[in-house]
């Protein structure tokens, strides 16, 4: 199978990252997220309270001992703000991304940077960076 199917469910706070070269509006809030699974090539969808969303591909690089485990992944795909964001000049972006999760048995807990922009397809190109850190639980399906 060229995809696995191990879902990953994930619930946490978003957090606009803020600096003194890239000051965008603030975009904090909770955040959802579903991936197909957490290891290997998996898809993946994210909603914030923000009105941001995301769809898009993710590989999960992982290690495991014994109950224990550790999870990478970059992920690149689509956004898409419902509202207009100064930042954002299109309602529909590109986002990339990478993270980090420990888990123990299949409970998970993480923390993601996730970038959106119009990859200067619009100016201004300013686009907006977040961080989330979120907790989850990966959904086995036997025979899969």
């Amino acid at each position: 199978m060229w995809m696995c199917l191990a879902p990953l469910v994930l619930v946490g706070s978003l957090t606009t990252v803020q600096t003194s070269w890239h000051h965008t509006a603030s975009h904090d809030g909770a955040v959802v997220e579903v991936q197909t699974c957490e290891r290997g090539l998996g898809l993946h969808a994210k909603a914030a309270t923000s009105g941001l969303y995301a769809l898009g591909a993710q590989y999960g690089f992982a290690w495991q001992s014994g109950p224990w485990s550790a999870t990478i992944q970059p992920s690149a795909g689509l956004s898409y703000a419902d509202h207009p964001v100064h930042a954002l000049p299109l309602r529909t972006q590109f986002e990339v991304g990478l993270s980090a999760f420990v888990g123990y048995r299949d409970w998970r807990v993480g923390v993601s940077y996730w970038h959106l922009s119009n990859a200067g397809l619009k100016a201004p190109n300013i686009g907006l960076d977040l961080i989330a850190i979120q907790a989850g639980w990966v959904f086995t399906i036997p025979g899969m």
